[in-house]
């Protein structure tokens, strides 16, 4: 009886896949989910985008988690303002496609609070929390993803690289890899100071990039390079700089940006 059972599973097993095929989609999809910042009482919404793999197969996916979320996906962009982090993942092969979680800013004053440490008084730690320990457990409880520091990215550009800094020195251990395009380091002198005092895996990976039209990008980006090799992250960890030529401190040249910190980003998994 045993065998019987065993060679009638053995035979369901190709009309199971026919029936998954059947149910698969070819586009993207997009979930939007509010998501509450308990101890500050504020609502942030989820914009998270499927590549068409995701529903084609049953494999497990990277994540990237980005600030500023409003700006990242074509779908739903305004006045061009957009990184187009959507377009790019459904271009590539299905073996280098990642989710995507765009985590939307509050307004000026709730992401100047929840993105700067470094502030007099500010939210950051209770936002970097929110990050890792909210967003990032309701992703990995509810999707396909590969949850493990290696395959797990913030990125942030400007105010948002300066809080994704933060983020990716203090939960190193489940962050390893980070995007930071243009990081407002000379927004917040002390990051220095708080970076040297870290204890970072030597296996997390930085990426930097700014444009050559920003004004002094380099000279910070620079200081934060040699501290983190000072710290022992290994070289080979921490490229140097992507530098978009004619860039500005703005979404255009971060969707560059975006682009070269994605193809690092999934050739390295």
């Amino acid at each position: 009886m045993k065998f019987r059972l065993i060679a009638i599973l053995l035979l369901l097993l190709p009309l199971a896949d026919q029936v998954y095929a059947a149910t698969a989609i070819d586009t993207p999809r997009y979930d939007i989910v509010k998501l509450e910042i308990k101890q500050l009482k504020r609502q942030r919404t989820l914009h998270i985008y499927f590549p068409p793999s995701y529903w084609n197969t049953r494999k497990k996916f990277p994540v990237i988690y980005m600030q500023d979320g409003q700006t990242a996906f074509i779908e739903g962009a305004e006045n061009n303002e957009s990184l187009y982090a959507d377009s790019l993942v459904n271009l590539m092969p299905t073996n280098k496609q990642c989710i995507i979680v765009a985590i939307q800013s509050g307004i000026t004053s709730a992401r100047m609070q929840e993105y700067n440490p470094y502030a007099g008084d500010n939210d950051a730690a209770i936002y970097a929390a929110y990050v890792v320990k909210d967003v990032k457990t309701y992703i990995d409880t509810t999707f396909r993803t590969l949850s493990d520091a290696k395959h797990t990215a913030v990125v942030g550009s400007s105010m948002g690289g300066l809080i994704s800094t933060y983020i990716a020195a203090k939960y190193s251990d489940v962050v390893g890899v980070v995007g930071l395009f243009s990081p407002a380091y000379w927004y917040a002198k002390p990051v220095y100071d708080d970076i040297a005092k870290q204890n970072i895996n030597p296996k997390t990976r930085f990426f930097f990039a700014y444009g050559d039209a920003e004004g002094n990008e380099n000279e910070y980006i620079s200081q934060m390079v040699d501290l983190l090799l000072q710290k022992k992250i290994n070289p080979k960890n921490i490229p140097a700089p992507f530098v978009a030529k004619g860039g500005k401190h703005d979404e255009k040249q971060w969707r560059i940006d975006f682009e070269a910190f994605y193809r690092w980003f999934v050739d390295g998994l």
